[in-house]
């Protein structure tokens, strides 16, 4: 036997069997890998939701990729995008409806249809999907919180839980869910714990909370933006609540007038925003700041790599746009025409 043929063999097996799994570890997961994704609602009136898709280097643009790949629409008012892994759950407000598609590929895995009413966002805990739903907007009780088996993409139970759940957040095995209110307007934040999928208590914090973020210190920040619609003014706050006792740490009251719709943490850095400025400070920082960066129609606002990315809505019938800016010097760096009412941002 030649015994150092053997083994130069045996090497170069080993060296190709190698390099073969670092190709398929590297190989692209689809066509809209390394990208921005950005959820159009659509018209609330017959309309369906779209989805646009631009390359990271900004050299690729397609829109309405979810109907392109799967020769069907997504429904009425894409309200909201979760990711599970590759998958991405599509969430039609109006339509009562998730779409379970690859996040890369946009490829259909499966629908749910049944269990939903008026569902707003999604997030994932303990192997399970949830989803906050507003149910009738006549009814304030019937209210709930649907939890979905991963495994089946159904759901398998409720919670119930107080008018107008909408942004949710995990953070461990505890969910973290803010009561805009629905129609009216809430002030409350439920906890609740995945292990028994049961409400476990109530916190009360500002008028309509909407965003929330889990800061670097483990706290829950809560952007309470008010209302400058309710007589009188229902002013707004932000406020910190400590994720171990489940208790208000601080509260940062805004100014009358100041209403920020979008709330991201970047960076240790917290970016508000209003309907025509963003507003950036620190994360230990006690007051919020009274001049804007960037002075710019936002409806939708999203921080990333070291980019701020906002849509603008322009008069809600004609396609919207995308504006990319700088983080570091605020400079817009580029401007996009998107889909009709582009709300968030996302990342592959």
């Amino acid at each position: 036997m030649n015994i150092k043929k053997t083994f130069f063999l045996v090497a170069l097996s080993g060296v190709l069997f190698a390099s073969c799994n670092n190709n398929e570890s590297d190989l692209p997961k689809g066509d809209y890998e390394n990208g921005i994704l950005i959820a159009n609602e659509g018209a609330f009136s017959g309309g369906t939701g779209t989805v646009n898709f631009i390359s990271e280097d900004y050299l690729t643009e397609e829109s309405t990729i979810f109907s392109n790949v799967n020769g069907e629409s997504i429904g009425t008012i894409l309200q909201s995008i979760g990711f599970n892994g590759d998958d991405a759950y599509l969430i039609a407000n109006v339509g009562n409806k998730i779409s379970i598609a690859d996040r890369y590929t946009m490829e259909k895995l499966t629908d749910i249809t049944e269990g939903l009413s008026n569902p707003r966002y999604i997030a994932f805990a303990n192997g399970k999907g949830y989803v906050t739903n507003w149910g009738e907007g006549s009814d304030a009780t019937d209210d709930y919180i649907a939890v979905i088996d991963l495994a089946s993409n159904t759901i398998s139970t409720t919670i119930a839980v107080s008018e107008g759940p909408e942004q949710v957040v995990a953070d461990g095995n505890t969910l973290y869910v803010s009561h805009k209110g629905g129609w009216g307007s809430g002030n409350t934040v439920s906890v609740i714990n995945t292990s028994s999928d049961t409400l476990e208590s109530t916190i009360t914090v500002g008028n309509v909370p909407d965003e929330m973020v889990i800061d670097n210190s483990g706290n829950l920040l809560v952007s309470c933006e008010g209302s400058a619609w309710s007589s009188p003014e229902l002013l707004g706050s932000l406020v910190t609540i400590n994720t171990s006792s489940n208790t208000v740490n601080a509260t940062i009251d805004y100014d009358s007038g100041f209403h920020p719709g979008n709330m991201v943490l970047s960076d240790a850095n917290i970016y508000l925003s209003t309907s025509s400025d963003v507003y950036k400070m620190s994360e230990g920082a006690s007051e919020i700041p009274t001049s804007s960066i960037i002075s710019t129609t936002v409806y939708g606002m999203s921080v990333n790599e070291g980019k701020i990315y906002v849509t603008d809505v322009k008069d809600y019938v004609s396609n919207g746009t995308l504006k990319i800016f700088d983080a570091s010097t605020n400079v817009e760096l580029n401007e996009f025409t998107v889909g009709l009412i582009p709300g968030k941002i996302y990342f592959n």
